[in-house]
């Protein structure tokens, strides 16, 4: 049976009458008395999405149907609450929609502030095939036509509350909402359009540097803070201290008093230690913790009661966010947070080579554990995620593998909201495949079992035009090697891969391969991009950069010369400004203290050889093995 199509825009005449659109004028693309209809009291986010959809209509597809209350037996594509079909959208979460053909139309009708817009967009996506891969390159379309089959019925509920990224192109407003990204502080979507979950306050490490402030506080108050191996130190503060229970809570309804709003779906407050281990080791606060057998008793039971207070104030719109980051990680024995309190569960000692929960990975065992604990324990988990490298962030980070296989793990722990963060200084430091992370990441927070490598592929056919398939080559090869061992976050070049020569040879070819049938912008992303494979060779003194001769020194230097030609100006997380020539004669991995060269110091080569990448190699087949047998005796 074939499907019976709505064509919205043809580029020949035609007669449909399924729906009793009239026959076509020759010459026009679109029924003459097509409109897009809006409820006669249309509230704000009905109309800026019904405005959307005609500029988008214009743009991409050169039609501008008339905005209408009425439609009087024109073909109608109907926007909000008009009354055109039941959507069944009574109690469903903020951002739901239903998209639904009926005889004489479509409908697009969405729940809460961002619902409507939502559904505008994947309106676009599904039946005209827009995309917005990248900033840089803005929507593109798939199809010259729109065409909705005539038993068109989608049903949309996110999955996430708050989804968040870093990486560059998702900070766009036009990229946020084809991608379904809402949260801030990386970009502020306009109020008509839903507005962002903002962070009304700091968004991380907020204790002791916004709250309860060490430069406010510490000189007249150092009680306030935390005492540490012994010592008093202004790093933390005493989460046990009522005189800082009772600055905190002001200081947060205060804040509240001067930026909450009502109208917003989520806002968020963030009380989160700051980023070091000097945790209060006071009588009180260890006497808590050791109750709870975790240094997040004393958080979670401060963060509460700031949390009971901000609701006993009327602020029902308002989540209390803390961190199980580091030595607050682990779930505590005894307190439960409040349903107001948001708990940012961050992934930062884990390996991204495998999946969270691959019962192979010993290095992420332990944070699966937690994430169970967490998801019994709290009602609005969230996760702060990691998904670049940050020792080397222009060399490879192998993590395609894992992307969505993770982010079906958040969801399947009832996590209610991602923040993943990446190469957050990407402006100073873009190699590797930052836009394509970024796209990945993005559709994968609004829906987690996606078509993953349709979406992959897509991408780069997109972006990389003809040398798409070398380039998916290389990335499905390197993610595969890259499971043979642990990569983590901080993750030195050497252990990152362990190709030997005749497999980096083949790689060489790929990138080879790519070069050779793009010109233009595609071949300028092409090399951008193979900078990242350049760096790791380099940095193992691998292929064209073995060794100290001339050969070699002239590679390394070339490379320097093409990062600052890209624009290049940080290798790695904090290294602004820091392109040394001589970095590449004396790699990142193999820098070694040599006193006798003064300032120089570390600046000593040692080349290695493919002994290590075997030894690497061997020790992790002896790991898996002993964790083959380990688990036939448990059995």
């Amino acid at each position: 049976m074939k499907k019976k199509y709505i064509a919205l825009l043809c580029a020949f005449p035609v007669c449909l009458t399924a729906f009793g659109i009239h026959a076509l004028a020759a010459g026009n693309s679109l029924p003459s008395d097509t409109v897009i209809l809006v409820p006669a009291a249309a509230n704000t986010y009905e109309q800026a999405a019904a405005r959307r959809l005609q500029a988008r209509l214009s743009e991409q597809f050169g039609i501008s149907p008339e905005i209408v209350t009425e439609a009087a037996g024109a073909f109608e594509i109907s926007v909000g609450e008009t009354g055109r079909i039941d959507a069944g959208l009574a109690g469903k979460p903020d951002g739901s929609y239903v998209i639904r053909a009926y005889p004489g139309g479509v409908a697009l009708c969405g729940a809460g502030v961002r619902g409507n817009i939502n559904a505008v967009y994947r309106f676009l996506e599904e039946f005209g095939g827009c995309k917005v891969y990248a900033g840089a390159m803005g929507m593109t379309k798939g199809k010259t036509a729109i065409s909705v089959p005539a038993d068109a019925d989608i049903s949309y509920t996110p999955y996430f509350e708050y989804t968040d990224t870093d990486w560059r192109s998702p900070r766009g407003i036009e990229y946020s909402l084809m991608n379904g990204l809402n949260g801030g502080p990386y970009r502020q979507i306009p109020a008509e359009y839903g507005g962002s979950v903002n962070y009304i306050s700091g968004f991380c490490h907020t204790l002791a540097t916004q709250f309860c402030s060490r430069n406010t506080y510490y000189a007249s108050h150092p009680e306030y803070f935390a005492i540490h191996d012994g010592e008093r130190t202004d790093r933390q503060l005493c989460l046990t201290n009522e005189n800082v229970y009772q600055i905190v809570r002001q200081e947060v309804l205060d804040l509240l008093a001067s930026r909450h709003d009502p109208g917003a779906a989520l806002q968020i407050v963030s009380l989160t230690q700051d980023d070091n281990q000097q945790y209060c080791e006071c009588p009180a606060c260890k006497a808590l913790d050791e109750k709870n057998g975790s240094h997040a008793g004393t958080m979670i039971t401060f963060v509460n009661r700031i949390a009971r207070d901000v609701a006993a104030a009327g602020y029902d719109n308002v989540g209390i966010d803390t961190f199980a980051y580091q030595y607050t990680r682990k779930a505590p024995a005894n307190v439960r947070p409040e349903p107001n309190v948001i708990v940012r569960l961050c992934s930062i000692e884990c390996c991204f080579s495998h999946a969270l929960n691959d019962p192979t990975c010993k290095e992420n065992a332990n944070f699966i554990r937690d994430l169970e604990d967490w998801s019994r324990l709290s009602n609005r988990l969230y996760i702060w995620d990691y998904t670049t490298n940050y020792a080397h962030t222009v060399g490879p980070f192998p993590d395609f593998g894992v992307l969505q296989a993770n982010m079906q793990c958040f969801y399947e722990h009832n996590v209610k909201g991602v923040y993943e963060e990446g190469n957050y200084y990407i402006d100073a430091c873009d190699a590797e495949f930052g836009e394509l992370r970024a796209y990945l990441l993005s559709k994968l927070l609004q829906d987690p079992y996606c078509d993953y490598d349709a979406e992959m592929d897509g991408f780069l056919k997109a972006y990389y035009g003809n040398a798409w398939r070398a380039i998916r080559n290389y990335i499905d090869r390197t993610t595969e090697n890259a499971a043979t061992t642990h990569v983590m976050i901080y993750e030195d070049m050497l252990s990152t891969f362990t190709f030997a020569d005749y497999e980096i040879r083949e790689l060489d070819a790929m990138w080879e391969a790519a070069k050779g049938v793009v010109q233009g912008e595609q071949l300028q992303r092409v090399l951008r991009s193979e900078l990242s494979w350049r760096y790791w060779k380099a940095s193992v003194g691998a292929s064209e950069f073995r060794g100290t001769g001339d050969a070699a020194n002239a590679a390394r230097q070339q490379l320097v010369d093409d990062w600052k030609a890209f624009g290049i100006t940080m290798l790695r997380e904090g290294n602004n400004n820091d392109l040394h020539p001589d970095f590449m004669t004396t790699p990142a991995r193999y820098w070694q203290d040599d006193p006798a060269d003064g300032e120089n110091a570390g600046r000593k080569f040692v080349l290695f050889t493919h002994y290590d990448l075997l030894l690497r190699k061997i020790g992790f087949f002896f790991e898996q093995l002993k964790l083959f047998f380990s688990k036939i005796f448990i059995r």
